[in-house]
């Protein structure tokens, strides 16, 4: 349907109906009825198409893959715009489309389904979380106790599918969709202008909502909380907490455990917290040494950045290019969206 994959484009681009209007020579007027569904003229189509990069033949592929506003599941901050939600939305919604063109299953999924989660009122309970974790990472195919050299890789062998956004959403860390639930390919997208501990916590994160939030509604602030808490055991396991920090917790010592197991002093912090190994005071205190020392910006030792493979090793298998200029031309996408899939 044209109508809905224009106003597609324009939204993958952050674009008001002002602005693809001046970009094309035409009134917002015009974009506006096109959006309605009225016919549009071929020269148009095509400044349309020109201007964001999509293939003129995407406009005539008929309905996109259906993504109902507040399916998606997003890590970020309270502050982020709804423009920069429905963004994010878009970027899924055309990888979703991608890998059903593909018809490609294989890894089999290897995540839980249909979860029920033991539950006191809407809450669940914290030791259920805890564990769920700690089953998943026998589903992620690492050890337990271990640290988890490569998420990404990890969550990807697990069937689930990682792409990264290149756009600039300073607001956004991630989002997971799982379409056609429980029989579809769930994904996840992070954006890619993040440090390394950063996109493994929202990995982690982004795989809660997953594993927690499929067939449960409950309200958006509880299921961050147990979001959250999914991420720290998933990387920190509960018992490695307890052998691996030592009391009284310092941010050096914190800074010894994120290297040895990829998840950052803040979320460590939190981690300790929820675990009882620290008081609220004393994480206000630790909080307030990160501000001090600028960490809420870039915190000390490194954590790279883990490369997403599997969209690629898909797309590669069903349609034999590995370019992301020739991938262009096939899928119709701008080359940046391109890029985040497959590069």
């Amino acid at each position: 349907m044209i109508s809905e994959r224009v106003r597609h484009a324009r939204i993958y681009h952050g674009w008001s109906q002002d602005r693809l209007a001046t970009l094309i020579g035409k009134t917002q007027g015009a974009i506006s009825h096109i959006e309605k569904g009225e016919p549009v003229a071929p020269d148009t189509l095509a400044a349309i198409a020109q201007q964001t990069q999509f293939a003129p033949w995407f406009f005539e592929r008929g309905n996109l893959p259906d993504l109902p506003q507040g399916s998606l599941r997003f890590r970020k901050r309270a502050s982020a715009r709804v423009r920069d939600d429905d963004r994010i939305r878009a970027h899924v919604r055309q990888t979703v489309e991608v890998l059903n063109d593909m018809r490609e299953r294989t890894p089999k999924l290897r995540l839980p389904v249909r979860v029920e989660p033991v539950a006191s009122g809407d809450l669940v309970d914290v030791d259920f979380v805890e564990a769920l974790a700690l089953g998943c990472r026998e589903w992620l195919g690492v050890g337990r106790l271990d640290p988890i050299p490569n998420l990404t890789r990890a969550v990807e062998r697990a069937g689930v599918a990682v792409i990264g956004s290149s756009q600039e959403i300073e607001k956004h860390e991630g989002a997971s969709y799982w379409p056609d639930y429980p029989n579809g390919r769930p994904i996840i997208c992070l954006s890619r202008n993040k440090p390394g501990d950063r996109n493994r916590l929202s990995l982690a994160h982004e795989l809660g909502h997953l594993v927690l939030h499929q067939n449960r509604t409950i309200d958006t602030a509880e299921s961050e909380a147990e979001a959250f808490r999914f991420a720290g055991a998933l990387l920190l396991p509960q018992q490695v907490a307890y052998d691996e920090i030592e009391r009284p917790v310092t941010l050096r010592e914190l800074a010894i455990v994120k290297s040895k197991y990829g998840i950052s002093i803040r979320a460590l912090i939190r981690r300790c917290l929820d675990l009882g190994l620290i008081s609220a005071e004393r994480r206000i205190s630790l909080e307030k040494q990160v501000s001090a020392r600028g960490w809420h910006k870039e915190e000390p030792v490194y954590v790279p950045v883990e490369q997403p493979q599997l969209v690629r090793e898909i797309v590669l298998a069903a349609t034999g290019i590995d370019n992301p200029a020739r991938l262009h031309q096939v899928l119709g996408l701008p080359p940046i969206a391109i890029r985040d899939m497959v590069a």
